[in-house]
């Protein structure tokens, strides 16, 4: 109980912009954050903008934040990142840019570039497929895979309860195993 009281306390001393209480909060929540983020973006440097992102606007609202521990918190930030992320991806489809040019020689320790290619395209039909998903199903995996939360504290994070969230997992994942087989199928 100690923990959460803890939690509780950085929560009201942050609503009254105590810095090293944010400060506190913030390296509590940043690593499931930006877990958060990396899920739905293509690479690491744009779920760090948007969890950046997260973190200025959390601050912005503290004095309006209404959550009293540290899951209520989570479920706010959240919250906020999804509405981050899809700024970043409405952005995205207005102004899209072109890649890089790839370097011409990889160090002989990188992966070969049949393994990256490999990984990239695992990569996009993962994420075409969770894109088929429910917002609901979808916010399930990405609790209980990425963020690694079990069914309760998913339950909390996504409104609904312990059997709900075991329901959504079971049909999000026959859903992803369905879209993921009918892409491999020539």
């Amino acid at each position: 109980m100690a923990q959460a009281d803890r939690a509780a306390d950085l929560i009201r001393r942050a609503r009254a912009y105590d810095r090293e209480a944010f400060a506190e909060l913030y390296r509590r929540t940043v690593v499931p954050v930006y877990r958060y983020c990396a899920v739905r973006l293509d690479n690491p440097s744009d779920a760090e903008e948007v969890t950046q992102e997260v973190y200025v606007a959390a601050l912005a609202g503290i004095g309006r934040l209404r959550a009293e521990g540290e899951l209520a918190l989570l479920a706010w930030l959240y919250q906020i990142a999804r509405h981050k992320l899809a700024d970043r991806l409405r952005a995205r489809y207005r102004r899209p840019t072109a890649p890089l040019a790839a370097a011409d020689q990889l160090p002989a320790n990188e992966p070969l570039p049949q393994d990256i290619a490999f990984a990239r395209e695992d990569r996009a039909a993962v994420h075409r497929a969770l894109g088929e998903l429910t917002a609901d199903q979808r916010e399930v995996i990405v609790c209980k895979y990425v963020l690694d939360y079990d069914n309760a504290r998913t339950g909390a994070i996504v409104g609904k309860n312990a059997n709900a969230v075991n329901q959504l997992h079971h049909r999000a994942l026959a859903r992803l195993r369905g879209l993921l087989e009918g892409e491999r199928q020539p």
